[in-house]
């Protein structure tokens, strides 16, 4: 059986591409590269492979390019593309060289070399890369704020608060350059900008967590403490519940909560976070991936708990309060995401805020002793209030201590910071947090 030649195949692929037709094209460019072997077919197969989902096969399509075509500055970029979607940094960084060495003006290849850098932990290097960047697209905002951001890690803060705000001046309706602007302005201890930063931030997102977490800290260290209460009302907002009857199948609390302890402390995914990862607040820290996933054993009927106490805690709320931007708009669905956290025997749960929630909570299943015994003070308590340690706040924040027991769950809006305060016990703690995230 003869194969078909190059013109038939080319018009194949032509006629698959425009239809929209991605495997059938890559299988034509497939068949093609079998009779001739081209790189403008192999890095057309590299771009359908990538959209297909096929990132190896893509990368092993852009590599050929590049061989059957040293010059082609387009297939080293792609290849680069491919090989840090695969987490092949440092290939990818070879590639993108390559391409930025072959084309000085590939605007693109500049900016992912500066990522690729970044990854790494290069920062100099990365600012390198995004000043290039900038200089062959002074009006892309996108570029300033990268630069911005490979700044911060370079340890030039001021450098990086300039690029931010080019970036907001450039594209005043984009989120993330406010967002960036607002953490740079805030390490910098500018409050007032912080606040400005923030409000126009949530006049494009309203009740952005990070953003109303943000402009409480700000607002407190203004002096304004009445604006700070208000946003974060520790009264109206936080939800104390405690569990004295066991879910059905449960002869009673103490097992349920014993049940749901052990299902946490053998989970599958229990691990020890990286430091780079947002998630680290201290070795002895341990915490699950979706800890709601099947098999669920206790986990099912937790989801029945939480399920219930959010869908109350968001009625409760049921009417719009837009003078307030928790309640201007309460989500009217939303999806549960949970994971247990461990910490071994000591502890120190950095102030946080959950991004990614509307409502958040804690359940605690084991609370290990001496927390809450005599002469123990707060130790271990969970505490609202304060903010990171990396903003240079002088002003004693308001805050609410609780002391966790056996069988409570906190509800709190997701924008809220909380904590952890140290302690030290002979067990393991165990507590399990949730988001309410919101459906669009």
């Amino acid at each position: 059986m003869t194969r078909p030649g190059p013109a038939p195949l080319i018009e194949q692929i032509v006629a698959h591409h425009r239809a929209g037709r991605r495997r059938e094209a890559l299988d034509a460019c497939r068949h093609l590269l079998l009779v001739e072997r081209r790189a403008d077919v192999m890095a057309l197969a590299g771009k359908l492979a990538m959209e297909l989902g096929q990132v190896a096969a893509a990368a092993e399509h852009y590599a050929a390019a590049v061989a059957c075509e040293p010059d082609f500055a387009e297939a080293q970029y792609n290849l680069g593309n491919a090989l840090m979607t695969l987490g092949r940094s440092e290939e990818a960084v070879s590639a993108y060289r390559r391409a930025t060495a072959l084309r000085r003006d590939l605007l693109p290849a500049h900016a992912n070399l500066g990522n690729a850098l970044y990854a790494l932990g290069r920062y100099d290097e990365a600012v390198v890369s995004h000043r290039q960047a900038v200089r062959l697209a002074p009006d892309a905002a996108q570029a300033h704020r990268n630069l911005g951001i490979a700044l911060h890690e370079a340890g030039d803060l001021d450098g990086s608060i300039a690029c931010h705000r080019r970036a907001v001046a450039l594209k005043p309706d984009w989120p993330q350059a406010w967002q960036s602007l607002a953490n740079g302005v805030m390490e910098r201890g500018d409050w007032r900008a912080a606040v400005e930063a923030c409000d126009a931030w949530l006049r494009l997102v309203p009740a952005n967590v990070e953003a109303l977490g943000l402009k409480a800290v700000a607002l407190a260290e203004l002096g304004d403490g009445a604006g700070a209460r208000r946003l974060v009302d520790f009264e109206r907002f936080v939800q104390v519940l405690e569990f004295a009857a066991p879910p059905d199948g449960f002869a009673d609390i103490a097992a349920f909560n014993a049940a749901l302890a052990r299902h946490a402390l053998e989970h599958p995914t229990l691990h020890l976070p990286p430091a780079a990862d947002p998630r680290y607040h201290c070795a002895s820290l341990r915490i699950t991936e979706e800890f709601l996933a099947e098999p669920k054993g206790p986990a099912a009927a937790f989801e029945r708990m939480i399920e219930a106490a959010v869908d109350g805690y968001i009625r409760g709320f049921a009417q719009r309060d837009p003078a307030h931007p928790f309640l201007v708009d309460p989500p009217r669905r939303w999806r549960l995401t949970s994971w247990a956290a461990v910490l071994d025997g000591q502890g120190n749960l950095n102030p946080h805020v959950h991004y990614a929630g509307y409502v958040s909570g804690v359940y605690y299943p084991r609370i290990p002793q001496p927390i809450g015994a005599p002469g123990e003070g707060q130790a271990g308590w969970f505490e609202f209030g304060g903010g990171p340690e990396r903003f240079p706040c002088t002003t004693v924040p308001p805050t609410r201590t609780i002391q966790p027991r056996d069988g409570m769950m906190l509800l709190f809006p997701s924008y809220f910071y909380h904590r952890t305060v140290p302690f030290r016990a002979a067990e393991p703690r165990v507590s399990i947090a949730f988001d309410a995230v919101p459906i669009a």
